[in-house]
């Protein structure tokens, strides 16, 4: 996305390709799908406001595009919050959350448990439809 050292494609071409990729993926028969910025390389503990604005962009369209098909959006790296208020303003199912009970080192810095912080945050914004999906510990 907009601001990472990779970035080559302007957001409406990303926005294009990701509803793309969501048509083929529901014409497959998936169940569901979770939307990542997994590109962004090297991922940084809270990402800007940018990276966030974009997500919902493409969140909303992903979600227009397959209506009837579960949604989740993951942040990278740990910007768990960031998803929950995705999630709400597009319209998604759930979010992937990164540590959410463990910390731990990772090649990003210290990713600290959010258990609490991000179940009182999803309460505060009325987004407690937004399921969790909780890593316990890092996935790898």
């Amino acid at each position: 996305l907009a601001g990472t050292p990779r970035s080559s494609l302007p957001l409406t071409q990303i926005v294009d390709q990701a509803c793309r990729e969501a048509e083929t993926y529901k014409d497959a028969g998936v169940d569901g799908l979770i939307i990542e910025n997994m590109h962004d390389l090297p991922y940084t503990v809270g990402p800007g406001p940018e990276i966030t604005a974009a997500m919902t962009v493409i969140s909303a369209a992903v979600k227009r595009t397959c209506p009837g098909l579960p949604l989740g959006v993951q942040i990278l790296c740990a910007a768990n919050q960031q998803a929950i208020a995705v999630a709400l303003a597009a319209g998604l199912d759930f979010i992937r959350a990164e540590g959410f009970v463990f910390s731990h080192v990772a090649d990003e810095g210290i990713i600290n448990a959010c258990a609490g912080n991000l179940l009182r945050y999803r309460k505060q914004i009325g987004a407690e439809n937004i399921q969790i999906f909780a890593d316990i510990k890092k996935k790898h």
